[in-house]
């Protein structure tokens, strides 16, 4: 019998511990693809909000990426960048715009007015209600005060009514998507 001394037995538990988290990582038997794209309302960028792409397989995690302000985004599932799901997806939209004005002003300058600075502190200190609707539906509240609305159709906003699909394909991907003032989308990969 091999007699093994805490060292070697040490090495073996660290070495079974990574192939173990093995499972986590690129070796996770999830194939994913690079996903960018564009998305524009009535001929122009979406100016913000996010993008969901929902794969048909049972158990594959969906993969989101933040609309930026010329309309572009890039795919995450697991890491920043790293793409999608090869394979068929459905798509969700949620366009935002910030409401000109509507966040909280800058602090006054301390040195020059403190009792203004210590006043405009104590309200920056107390949020509005998150998701507090304002007075038209199409607009949002916030936990920082910025007041949002939607820019496009709602029925894009879940993947089963918008009836957004597309297929992610090995390699990289281009997906741009088009949406006409009636909410009527086109994808095109």
């Amino acid at each position: 019998m091999r007699n093994w001394n805490i060292a070697t037995v040490a090495a073996l538990l660290a070495a079974a511990a990574l192939l173990a988290a093995g499972g986590c990582g690129p070796g996770n038997g999830l194939h994913l693809a690079k996903v960018r794209g564009k998305i524009s309302y009535k001929g122009a960028p979406v100016p913000g909000g996010s993008v969901k792409f929902e794969p048909d397989a049972p158990d594959a995690p969906p993969a989101a990426g933040s609309i930026a302000a010329d309309g572009s985004f890039v795919l995450s599932t697991e890491e920043p960048g790293d793409g999608a799901v090869v394979g068929p997806h459905r798509i969700a939209i949620i366009g935002l715009e910030e409401v000109a004005g509507s966040g909280r002003p800058p602090l006054p300058d301390p040195e020059k007015s403190p009792r203004e600075f210590m006043i405009a502190k104590t309200k920056a200190a107390t949020p509005p209600r998150p998701g507090k609707q304002a007075a038209d539906e199409g607009t949002f509240t916030d936990p920082s005060g910025k007041v949002f609305r939607h820019v496009v159709p709602t029925k894009l906003n879940q993947a089963a009514t918008s009836d957004l699909k597309v297929d992610v394909a090995p390699g990289s991907n281009l997906v741009e998507i088009e949406i006409d003032e009636d909410g009527t989308a086109r994808v095109k990969s």
